[in-house]
């Protein structure tokens, strides 16, 4: 059978790093673009026409970081982000029961947003599923409470108390997730690929592993790769450095943690939180993390490490430091989350050459003077989420959702670097793109392959209703069509 060229035409395109009028179409030939074709070029008779009616063409959008296993399980869990109070929580948990699996995940929980600024407690959890294990988790993740049954069901928690933090929390979260068949696992991925389509993305960074030492079903989403519609791109989640070569994993880490998170006090601060007497959890000592990272270069792995406060950004940038500058540099070294960064810091970071891996729309959710974060951190807030000035000092800033966390929604995140609530951190459309596709494909070494509209790069594309170089409403916005590697696997409905 002949491959017949396709020709995208009837859209604005995105090149260059505008969308420019005198780029008519795109011609595809099997996987890749091998032509733009501008007013004069001429039309074949012989390519298939693909009237695109008017739409916005980006290169493909990439999500550096998130948790689709979790995700995906947990769109078919129960979503209380929604309730106001202890007893909607318990009604939510309630009517969902009949139509749950056996294990049941309720998740996007914020007590922030409860009447009575609290998690219910484990006696509460029981008057509503008293026979199957439960765990309902705090909306960052870093923190769980789990019914009678499950807390009877899982072995190894260290501590007496109902919320459970740290490696408890990792414990609780992994062990109900362990027990999950094959084709339950796979069925998550299926949900995170269409979700991640449907937010405009054909690509995903994503974790595997108990961010200990195992990681759990990496070979089996490996041995399925293509059979999801988008490109998953594996980060063995865990401290084993042996079995992530013999996995044949180029990177390692994702979430293993340096400290927690901001909303459960448990990221790691070098003043106190304004709101506890504690500066948060540094969960290693120095040691461990120069070792680790010394041990992954030695066999050339990219590391990725969760450091969300500036005690803890601090210490996994010392680490990198401690390195040989231009192999982190090569490697591509990731800060994930790099919050809390005052100006000291981030001389730090601009020396180490590490790369901050971010989620905008922390910043749109809790940022601002009187957010979460001001509540937590007081003035500090002013120091967070510095997209404009890591840029600035030329610390390659990459964009994600860090989905279940926040919305894998790729206008939600634009419009979030875009209106930060600091204008000193905002930045232009056309940086925030860049960050959503050439950044993020440099970071995965693909820069010469994705993350542009060029001749010769893989026809992997984005096509919206919405030009983001000028004002959108975020949540208005519609993805019309996926394309991957020339083939569309997406259309709006």
């Amino acid at each position: 059978m002949v491959n017949k060229l396709k020709y995208l035409y009837n859209a604005h395109f995105y090149n260059n790093a505008k969308f420019n009028p005198n780029l008519t179409g795109l011609l595809i030939d099997r996987d890749r673009i091998v032509k733009l074709c501008f007013k004069q070029d001429k039309i074949s008779p012989d390519w298939e026409m693909i009237n695109l009616d008017g739409a916005y063409v980006y290169p493909g959008f990439i999500d550096s970081h998130t948790h689709s296993f979790s995700g995906g399980i947990y769109l078919s869990g129960i979503d209380l982000s929604e309730c106001n109070s202890i007893a909607e929580v318990l009604e939510y948990i309630s009517n969902a029961l009949k139509d749950k699996q056996q294990c049941i995940f309720a998740w996007r929980f914020d007590e922030e947003k409860i009447a009575e600024k609290r998690f219910p407690t484990m006696k509460e959890l029981d008057s509503v599923c008293p026979d199957r294990p439960l765990l309902l988790r705090r909306i960052d993740g870093h923190s769980c409470i789990l019914n009678s049954r499950a807390r009877a069901m899982i072995s190894g928690i260290k501590s007496s108390a109902e919320l459970l933090f740290a490696e408890d929390n990792d414990l609780a979260v992994n062990w109900l997730q362990d027990n999950l068949s094959e084709e339950e696992i796979i069925e998550a991925y299926k949900i995170a690929a269409n979700t991640a389509l449907k937010g405009g993305f054909t690509t995903v960074h994503t974790m595997i592993g108990d961010a200990q030492m195992s990681n759990q079903h990496f070979k089996l989403i490996c041995d399925h790769l293509n059979d999801f519609p988008i490109s998953f791109e594996l980060y063995p989640q865990s401290f084993n450095i042996k079995d992530a070569l013999e996995l044949g994993a180029k990177r390692i880490g994702g979430c293993i943690l340096a400290d927690g998170s901001i909303g459960s006090h448990t990221a790691a601060m070098t003043i106190p939180y304004r709101d506890k007497d504690t500066k948060g959890i540094l969960y290693h000592n120095d040691d461990f993390w120069r070792n680790f990272v010394s041990q992954a270069h030695k066999n050339h792995l990219q590391v990725a490490v969760h450091c969300i406060g500036d005690a803890a950004i601090h210490q996994i940038n010392s680490a990198f430091a401690t390195q040989d500058k231009e192999e982190v540099k090569e490697l591509r070294d990731e800060l994930i989350h790099c919050e809390v960064t005052p100006d000291s810091l981030i001389q730090e970071i601009a020396a180490s050459g590490a790369v901050a891996v971010m989620q905008p729309a922390f910043d749109l959710l809790w940022g601002g003077n009187s957010g979460l974060y001001s509540e937590r951190l007081g003035e500090r807030y002013k120091i967070m989420n510095r997209f404009r000035t890591l840029s600035q000092n030329n610390i390659t800033v990459c964009g994600s959702s860090d989905w279940y966390v926040t919305e894998m929604n790729i206008a939600m995140s634009l419009y979030a670097l875009i209106h930060h609530h600091n204008p000193e951190e905002r930045i232009t459309p056309k940086e925030a793109i860049k960050i959503y596709t050439e950044n993020n494909s440099w970071l995965n070494h693909t820069e010469e392959s994705l993350g542009l509209i060029e001749e010769g790069y893989i026809a992997d594309l984005s096509v919206m209703d919405t030009d983001f170089t000028n004002s959108f409403d975020w949540d208005k916005v519609q993805t019309l069509f996926i394309m991957k590697k020339g083939n569309i696997v997406y259309e709006s409905h």
